[in-house]
């Protein structure tokens, strides 16, 4: 298979994440697959050019071949269209309840790095089985199933138009379901509150987020980003164990156990 990953994001805990999500994902993607990576970051956030080479050298330890990092201080074209964006969501947002400075900047250069990377594919020829976003710089990652189960659920995809996520840190699945999804970054129509009032929708968020259910900070990323995926009508998987809720029964079937880094703000 021909898989590839994309992030966007400092560079952060990198140091004490990067290796050990390799390792969690080295048996159900990594190995005896072709994986390209494609990366837009900014020089902030513990960028140094010794931590992009070390970076590089990290994921060619893993036999991933990384075909750019981009910076966006470099992507002058963008820059404002994301003023717009970020303009359009704080005068949207009828109340602060999740409400934060920088959501619709983060979705609008995830949306911006899913635009690179697939014009980098199209000047170049490249396709990909799967299209693979993960925040592997400052999550940590622990398999929940085994490596067999974890490797075919994800190759499933491949025959099907299902989307694997783990709200705001993964999400896999074909070229046509990974642009749709990412689409959410270019305008940024944001959802409200009636968004709690559809009974499908809160039934499955309470049993993949409990703790954010419990308060429905409409305007943080993570409910921005999965109602928009469940108004879309996209088939989809949540695939993180919800340590939040240890009885949730999605959890039998979580791929993965997810936790940001405590380290990724030092």
């Amino acid at each position: 298979m021909r898989y590839c990953i994309f992030i966007y994001g400092q560079f952060r805990s990198f140091i004490h994440n990067l290796e050990k999500n390799l390792d969690c994902i080295y048996e159900s993607i990594i190995k005896n697959n072709s994986i390209d990576v494609f990366i837009l970051t900014d020089k902030q956030g513990n960028y140094s050019a010794e931590n992009e080479d070390m970076i590089r050298v990290i994921f060619e330890k893993y036999h991933c071949n990384v075909k750019f990092i981009k910076f966006w201080e470099d992507c002058q074209e963008y820059h404002n269209k994301e003023q717009i964006n970020q303009n359009k969501y704080n005068l949207t947002c009828r109340h602060n309840r999740g409400k934060h400075h920088f959501t619709a900047n983060l979705w609008y250069r995830r949306y911006v790095t899913n635009e690179l990377k697939n014009k980098y594919c199209d000047d170049n020829d490249l396709t990909y089985d799967l299209h693979m976003f993960m925040r592997l710089f400052d999550i940590n990652m622990k398999t929940n199933l085994s490596d067999t189960v974890i490797r075919q659920e994800i190759e499933h995809c491949v025959q099907s138009d299902k989307l694997l996520l783990s709200i705001d840190t993964i999400f896999i699945g074909k070229k046509h379901i990974i642009d749709k999804v990412f689409s959410f970054g270019e305008h940024m129509d944001v959802h409200h509150d009636d968004i709690w009032g559809n009974i499908d929708f809160s039934e499955y968020y309470k049993q993949i987020d409990w703790g954010l259910y419990t308060i429905k900070p409409t305007y943080c990323s993570e409910v921005q980003i999965f109602s928009h995926v469940f108004t879309t009508k996209i088939a989809y998987q949540h695939i993180r164990f919800d340590f939040n809720n240890h009885s949730s029964p999605l959890n039998k079937t979580a791929l993965f156990h997810i936790m940001l880094c405590n380290k990724r703000m030092d």
